[in-house]
């Protein structure tokens, strides 16, 4: 996900490398996210006292003590003990300390677990049961000030250096990087999984429950991949003794993972050092085959930033076109001969990538790069089936030929974005319209925010892939609520997470391999949880245009300006 134009606003702040960082940056975000605004509620007789208590900064711990739901529903008593304002006092899971918003032991939590209203009983109990995970979903918000705080700080921390290595595969013992699978096989997958929330650690279980041969990540490890975030949030590790680890779960003939742009937003460093060796990955692409079918995973993370080698700050960071490395190209060409798919390799052709080749998210061009080089090496009538990420939101789109605003790509392709995997992604339409056919908008659950606000944000879910000789199953999934408890709007109640064992099936494709390559048989989608565009129909559309951020063009302001007609 991208949030670049937030945080070059707000990185000078850091230039000066001053240890009051926090209150400078703050300060400049106050609009940002009214972090002055304080809501006033009224306070129950009970907690509230006659005002008398001792101390000044301590009266949440005196009326908290150590328990999570009593803090939040705690007003902040300040001046020795009389309620000026009954903002709710905060939570800090990794301490188990209760303590006011802006007090001196507020440093000790980077985002502490916090309510906007002491009566909102539901809402803390589900905020408390996630905090015993590393992260909940609102520490990733683009508009909470201190989840905001946390993006600049990790991104200024891991930008400067060189960009690690790129790893190859070797060609000694005919390491080529194409392996074997059985012609009856099944693959899990998830993509912008790596959030360490409560909802990624659902999606892993009911992942888990598959039993699946292999298991897949398409790349995302937040917030930048480091090898601390990998083993807490990748392989389980505990975060403290109060935070539990998540656990990206493994198949039972090998797990993989791709490269992506958090990843190489610490350099690659952790994705390279830390997370392929541990899977026994010798590098970030490869090919998985049977006598039927190839499914090729592809680099679109390495170079999905311009300026990045020796880079000083966060203003020169700049995006790409997601092209792949010159050593994945030739490899595609010289070890795959990708040309010769569908003439004299008759087998379909599958590729596993983060960034996605086109969007109808953003009114602009998605990440052609890849899309280029591959069509390139294809013959254009010859169909693929293109799996991604990258967007945070499960959308299908029907076959297409021809794609591109400012540049035109020929290619064939069966496009299906699964980027919702873990990340929190607050419900979106598209910003165009050409051949999207369904998505999943549903509202999964509200979050609090500071300054009164609040954010919604979608369900989280996985494919799986079930290969039987030249049939191909895909089966789309969704996270459900606790105890099936979804409300009339398709939103789980306020006190509910996500539930570990229950799912929603919201489509199911079938394909073959076909004399032009991959065809579509038949598609069932579940038009109860699915926004489905039917042919000539209306499509709703955002009525603020959402733009590609693309600084890494000599001609950048064209895309800033809205240049180019889009048809709507």
């Amino acid at each position: 996900m991208s949030r670049l134009g937030l945080l070059v606003v707000v990185s000078l702040v850091f230039a000066a490398g001053t240890t009051a960082h926090e209150r400078s940056l703050r300060s400049s975000l106050a609009g940002a996210g009214d972090y002055k605004t304080v809501p006033h509620y009224s306070v129950p007789p009970e907690i509230a006292g006659d005002g008398s208590t001792e101390g000044l900064l301590s009266d949440c711990q005196k009326y908290s003590g150590t328990d999570c739901l009593t803090c939040v529903q705690t007003p902040q008593l300040t001046d020795f003990g009389k309620v000026i304002n009954s903002t709710p006092c905060r939570w800090c899971p990794a301490t188990q300390e209760c303590h006011a918003y802006g007090s001196p032991f507020d440093g000790a939590c980077s985002i502490p677990i916090h309510t906007n209203d002491v009566a909102n009983k539901d809402y803390a109990e589900y905020v408390c049961k996630a905090s015993e995970y590393p992260h909940i979903a609102s520490d990733f918000s683009n508009t909470d000030i201190d989840a905001l705080e946390q993006w600049v700080i990790k991104y200024l921390n891991n930008f400067r250096g060189e960009k690690h290595a790129f790893p190859t595969h070797s060609g000694k013992d005919g390491e080529d990087g194409i392996l074997t699978m059985d012609d009856t096989a099944k693959i899990a997958v998830a993509s912008d999984w790596g959030s360490g929330t409560w909802e990624s650690a659902a999606v892993a279980n009911l992942m888990k429950a598959k039993g699946a041969d292999y298991t897949m990540h398409l790349g995302d490890v937040y917030y930048e991949a480091l090898k601390e975030e990998i083993e807490i949030q990748v392989f389980g590790k505990d975060k403290n003794q109060y935070q539990h680890g998540v656990t990206f779960p493994p198949g039972s003939k090998g797990t993989f993972h791709l490269n992506a742009n958090h990843e190489m937003l610490s350099l690659g460093n952790g994705y390279y050092d830390t997370l392929l060796p541990s899977v026994g990955q010798d590098a970030s692409y490869f090919s998985l085959e049977n006598n039927h079918w190839r499914v090729v995973a592809l680099d679109t993370g390495y170079n999905a930033y311009e300026t990045f080698s020796v880079i000083q700050a966060i203003n020169e960071l700049r995006e790409t076109d997601a092209p792949q490395p010159d050593e994945v190209a030739r490899w595609l060409n010289e070890t795959l001969k990708l040309e010769e798919t569908c003439s004299s390799d008759r087998r379909g052709l599958i590729f596993m990538s983060h960034h996605q080749p086109f969007s109808d998210f953003v009114k602009d061009d998605a990440y052609l790069g890849t899309a280029q080089q591959l069509s390139a090496l294809l013959p254009s009538d010859c169909s693929v089936l293109w799996l991604t990420g990258h967007e945070h939101e499960f959308a299908l789109y029907d076959h297409t030929t021809t794609f591109g605003v400012k540049s035109t790509v020929n290619m064939s392709i069966y496009h299906r974005l699964i980027g919702n995997g873990g990340f929190p992604q607050p419900p979106q339409k598209p910003s165009k319209h050409t051949t999207l056919k369904a998505y999943d908008n549903r509202v999964y659950k509200t979050f609090e925010l500071n300054g009164d606000k609040q954010e919604s944000y979608v369900y989280n879910g996985y494919f799986t892939l079930d290969f039987s000789g030249d049939k191909l199953t895909v089966t789309y999934y969704t996270t459900a609520c606790a105890s099936g408890a979804t409300l009339a709007d398709g939103s789980c109640p306020v006190s509910s997470g996500p539930s570990m064992d229950e799912e929603t099936v919201v489509g199911v494709e079938v394909f073959t391999v076909g004399p032009d390559g991959v065809e579509l048989v038949s598609q069932e989608l579940n038009a109860d949880v699915l926004t489905i565009i039917e042919e000539g129909g209306e499509v709703e559309m955002e009525e603020v245009k959402k733009f590609r951020q693309r600084w890494a063009y000599d001609d950048g302001d064209w895309w800033r300006k809205g240049g180019g007609e889009v048809g709507e």
